[in-house]
């Protein structure tokens, strides 16, 4: 091949090549990275997000919304159900322990602070406790289901 039609050739493709792979890079997700939340203090998490509790070498990861049961605002229900989660809770050298929670909430999406029976809001891992205190969004209708990745859900954890 001639090397001026080489070099036309060239040009050519990377004019198409480049603004293919700039694409590319910017549609790949970004990791999440790990929160660091203070004892006692609400923090907030997306699924697939992580926080380290301060001191505590603990670490929180919401792996999922299991299911979302609850009563949307625009329709009248005879009772609501629970929000399911499914998390891992891991201390700085030990292994991922898998546990599923659930809890109830009113139409601003907060948990009550009284524990109802057979409902797991929280639970004591490592001698911590972990609390659910919130999940938005609150369901508005039927017709309309919340995507998974736009929960976001409130935890608090305090020495127990």
């Amino acid at each position: 091949m001639h090397p001026i039609l080489q070099r036309d050739m060239i040009a050519k493709l990377s004019l198409v090549l480049f603004p293919v792979t700039i694409l590319l890079f910017a549609c790949q997700e970004t990791p999440i990275s790990p929160l660091s939340a203070d004892q006692g203090v609400e923090f907030v998490l997306a699924p697939g997000g992580s926080a380290t509790i301060k001191d505590t070498g603990l670490t929180i990861n919401l792996i999922s919304v299991l299911s979302d049961d609850r009563c949307p605002s625009e329709v009248e229900c005879a009772a609501s159900g629970p929000v399911q989660l499914s998390l891992a809770a891991q201390t700085e050298n030990g292994i991922a322990t898998d546990l599923m929670m659930q809890t109830l909430t009113d139409n601003d999406g907060r948990s009550p602070a009284m524990e109802f029976e057979g409902i797991t809001d929280r639970t004591v891992y490592e001698g911590y406790l972990i609390r659910i205190v919130g999940v938005l969004p609150y369901p508005e209708n039927l017709s309309t289901s919340i995507q998974q990745n736009d929960y976001r859900v409130s935890f608090v954890v305090t020495k127990k």
